[in-house]
């Protein structure tokens, strides 16, 4: 049986949210749908939208709702018929005519949600709007709604982190490496493949956290990869691997924001701790993600074939 593939982002977050443990680092996760946005856009400030079914970050888009309270400016003429005044001499007379403005305690809520697609921004007025904009990106596809993080930052840049865990030589789960990756300017996501860059876990976290505080993240993400791929496992029991998205939010607390089933590995290659790197490669190797050495020099082009059988005829 080969290794589990699992594309479906609501199903895995719908198994993970099963978890005692594990859905307490969930952000709020449903279903789009106008009802959800609605919700979603009244509880939070900041919301991404993601198809179901996708990677490398293509189709993201992040929704900031921004509420302000106007006053009521009311103009009034301040005559009535109550009152008629004397005749006016010209002294009394302005210079130009102007009606008196008076401002009341009223006030009147504004709405407006910024969307952004990549590095492009649009504003809305009303959510009906909002919905028309999203439905010509999402059309007849499946999408999720998800609580948006501030994210830490390193520099004036956001960060997350990918937790790779996998099935080790004695076929038990193995948290094996953290990586992170930094958004390009003006990016929402930070994927690699949308301009984002590799870097180390302890050069993105600890100009944030103490050196304890630092280790004791550390243990806990290296524990909340392996009771993520446990329970993720209830439901897809031939899973091997998987890659944990991670946001640190701007007081250090870790948050899921999804989990990918056929995760990179090469990218830990390009780390500095290339002992970690082998022991991923090993553990792969034997799961049959990648192929053995052995296997790999068994595996002759045709026309080595031919030139040995030719070899071979000639003794």
């Amino acid at each position: 049986m080969g290794i589990q593939r699992v594309s479906s982002k609501w199903a895995k977050t719908a198994v993970l949210q099963r978890s005692r443990i594990v859905n307490e680092y969930i952000p709020v996760t449903r279903k789009y749908s106008r009802q959800t946005l609605e919700r979603m856009t009244e509880l939070f400030e900041s919301n991404y939208i993601k198809p179901d079914r996708g990677t490398y970050g293509n189709g993201v888009m992040r929704v900031k709702t921004t509420r302000l309270y106007e006053p009521v400016v009311h103009s009034e003429d301040s005559t009535t018929d109550a009152e008629v005044p004397e005749e006016p001499t010209d002294r009394d007379l302005p210079d130009e005519p102007e009606a008196s403005a008076v401002i009341s305690r009223d006030t009147y809520l504004t709405t407006t949600y910024q969307l952004q697609y990549g590095t492009e921004e649009r504003s809305f007025h009303s959510l009906d709007e909002l919905e028309r904009a999203l439905n010509d990106r999402i059309q007849e596809r499946d999408y999720i709604i998800q609580q948006g993080i501030s994210l830490m930052k390193h520099g004036d840049l956001p960060f997350d982190l990918r937790v790779l865990t996998q099935k080790n030589l004695q076929h038990n789960w193995e948290t094996t490496g953290i990586l992170g990756r930094v958004a390009a300017p003006g990016k929402i996501i930070t994927n690699i493949h949308g301009g984002g860059r590799l870097a180390t876990f302890e050069e993105l976290v600890l100009p944030h956290l103490h050196q304890d505080g630092f280790k004791k993240l550390r243990t806990e993400l290296y524990r909340l990869g392996i009771h993520t791929a446990v329970q993720l496992q209830t439901s897809f029991p031939r899973l091997k691997e998987i890659g944990i998205d991670i946001a640190l939010d701007e007081a250090g607390r870790p948050w899921i924001l999804e989990v990918n089933t056929l995760p990179g590995i090469y990218a830990f290659g390009l780390l500095p701790d290339k002992e970690a790197y082998r022991k991923i490669k090993r553990y792969a190797i034997a799961y049959g993600r990648l192929p053995s050495k052995k296997s790999r020099s068994s595996r002759t082009s045709p026309k080595a074939q031919a030139s040995s059988a030719k070899k071979r005829v000639r003794r």
